[in-house]
């Protein structure tokens, strides 16, 4: 029941082709049918605007295209090869992209991409372009209108769209005499192009000379020799890991005594005392007369 509540239900009529059998053969004819569906959405439904109360289109090229049917708008060629109608369609998706990369990606390049689009379409349809002032391009009229599908507001802006096309072809101009410059040699001053022919591959290596076996050649005239010095050191092995079968193990041996701890010996104890000479014993003393070798 709370699911029903956060959403309301709004009623939506849809055009479907409804089959029926023609006759006993088993033809099958199609007739279009309007059927009604309950849909759950926090959209609020906006019915599509026709007769008086939508706003003309003027073309340059067809006229007010208010005043064809469909089928006459699918015969109406743009310049682009597509019809008015086709035109129409892509307008839509465009206004599409152009919102969701607005509201919801919030992606200016994004925005930029469909406005340009959008106006492209327009100039070929022959109708007037829109104008987007916060990205910077300007069309021929700016409409902005409230939520309920009225016209908010409607300014001219094709004075700023004149401005804007004269703009871009001055700094057109002004990029290509700054590049014909820049290429062109000044012949008057005698300048001239000159080219650099680059014949050293990227993958060719150069021999930066002679190699380290040929420089460490023996020289024999003055009896040199190749002296070998082997590693009698054997290789250390390595741990083995007790077999569990033959029931061997591995015997840890605890040390009490610490590295830094000393033992003390009683006086009596020491080498000194044991040394002592009794009463007919004597110390001989051996000195070593040799001198220190250097």
């Amino acid at each position: 029941m709370l699911y029903f509540l956060s959403k309301k239900m709004h009623l939506r009529i849809y055009t479907v082709n409804q089959k029926y059998v023609k006759n006993k053969h088993g033809d099958i004819g199609v007739y279009k049918k309007k059927i009604k569906k309950w849909i759950k959405s926090n959209k609020r439904y906006k019915p599509q605007k026709r007769g008086l109360e939508k706003h003309p289109i003027y073309s340059k090229k067809f006229g007010f295209l208010e005043l064809y049917n469909r089928k006459e708008l699918q015969g109406l060629i743009c310049p682009s090869g597509y019809s008015i109608s086709q035109c129409f369609n892509v307008l839509r998706k465009m206004w599409y992209g152009y919102h969701k990369a607005r509201h919801d990606e919030k992606n200016y390049e994004g925005m930029v991409k469909y406005a340009k689009a959008i106006q492209d379409v327009q100039k070929d349809m022959g109708i007037k372009t829109t104008s987007f002032p916060h990205l910077g391009l300007y069309g021929d009229v700016l409409i902005l209108n409230d939520k309920n599908g009225n016209r908010a507001v409607f300014e001219d802006h094709s004075a700023l769209k004149k401005k804007q096309e004269e703009y871009e072809k001055w700094q057109a101009e002004n990029a290509k005499k700054i590049q014909e410059k820049l290429q062109r040699p000044d012949k008057e001053k005698g300048e001239v192009i000159e080219t650099f022919a680059d014949d050293v591959s990227p993958y060719e290596m150069e021999d930066n000379g002679q190699p380290v076996p040929q420089l460490l050649e023996l020289d024999e005239e003055k009896g040199e020799e190749i002296l070998t010095i082997t590693d009698d050191i054997p290789f250390q092995k390595k741990l083995q890991k007790p077999d569990k079968k033959k029931d061997e193990s591995i015997l840890t041996i605890a040390d009490d005594v610490a590295p830094h701890e000393t033992i003390e010996a009683e006086i009596e104890d020491t080498v000194t005392e044991l040394l002592e000479p009794e009463e007919e014993e004597e110390i001989f003393v051996i000195t070593d007369d040799k001198p220190f070798q250097s």
